[in-house]
């Protein structure tokens, strides 16, 4: 399994600095999944993890499990570029990311 992380500050998602993707193949699934790291704003929020395409498709949103980790759907790795996002919210809270790109060797856009 690999696990591609994510780090959440405020509004704002970005790739961990450590996080290694050039191994990344198009067409897996099953065997990657995305673990975040969230700021404070997230404390008690339930957590939901977007994918899209690069042409702005979503694939079917990601309830993160322990507030910090899903599988990546299956749809989403078929091609070379993903996009990901996070939404939160709690009572009458709401708070969302932008969308960070993702990259993989190989496929089509």
């Amino acid at each position: 399994m690999q696990t591609l992380k994510f780090n959440v500050t405020g509004q704002t998602i970005a790739l961990d600095p450590s996080c290694d993707t050039s191994n990344l193949v198009p067409g897996t699934n099953g065997y990657v999944r995305a673990k975040f790291t969230f700021s404070p704003e997230w404390d008690r929020c339930v957590k939901v993890a977007a994918f899209y395409s690069n042409l702005g498709t979503e694939y079917e949103p990601q309830i993160l499990k322990g507030g910090e980790v899903c599988d990546i759907p299956a749809e989403a790795l078929k091609k070379s570029i993903f996009k990901v996002k996070v939404l939160g919210k709690k009572n009458d809270y709401t708070i969302c990311t932008n969308k960070v790109t993702v990259h993989q060797k190989g496929g089509n856009a």
